[in-house]
C-alpha cells in the first residue's frame, strides 16, 4: 500500500449483527483528504454468503453517512483473482463539497475497505486512482 505520508494505526470497534467486531485502520491525511486502508475480521463464515456483498453494502453506507454523499458510480471489480466492489462518491464535509472513492474486497472472513475522502479538486484523481491500486493482498 502506498501511502503518501506518514500513516497512522487507529483501531476501532464496530457494532454488528455479528456483535462488536474490531476495525484496524492505516491512514494519512495529505493536504485536506484522507488516504486510508481498513480491515476487520469477522466470524468465520460471515462473508460467505454472496461473498459478503451485505458487508460491502454496509461499509460502503457507513462511508457515505460519513459525507452525507450519494454514490455516483458504483461497479464490481476484482483484486487479486477476489470478489469487490469500487464506488465514487460524492458530499459534503461542512461546507465543502467533498469526495469518496473507495475499493471493497473480502478475502476469506476479513473484509479490506481502501479509501480516498477529501475535498474536491484537492488530489487528483490520477493521484487517487494510484493510491486505490497500489493495494495488494500477500498471500
Amino acid at each position: 500500500m502506498l501511502l503518501p505520508c506518514k500513516g497512522r494505526h487507529e483501531a476501532r470497534t464496530l457494532n454488528t449483527a455479528a456483535g462488536a467486531l474490531t476495525m484496524t485502520m492505516y491512514a494519512c491525511s495529505p493536504k485536506r483528504g484522507t488516504m486510508g486502508v481498513a480491515y476487520t475480521d469477522h466470524p468465520a463464515g460471515a462473508l460467505a454468503a454472496n461473498h459478503g456483498r451485505a458487508q460491502l453494502d454496509a461499509a460502503r453506507d457507513a462511508l457515505l453517512r460519513n459525507i452525507q454523499g450519494s454514490v455516483r458510480s458504483e461497479e464490481e471489480i476484482e483484486i487479486a483473482g477476489l470478489p469487490g466492489r469500487q464506488i465514487y462518491a460524492e458530499g459534503q464535509a461542512g461546507a465543502q463539497a467533498t469526495v469518496l472513492k473507495a475499493r471493497f474486497v473480502v478475502s476469506g472472513s476479513r473484509l479490506y475497505q481502501i479509501a480516498y475522502v477529501g475535498i474536491r479538486d484537492d488530489l487528483a484523481m490520477a493521484d487517487i486512482d494510484m493510491f486505490l491500486s497500489s493495494f495488494e493482498l500477500l498471500r
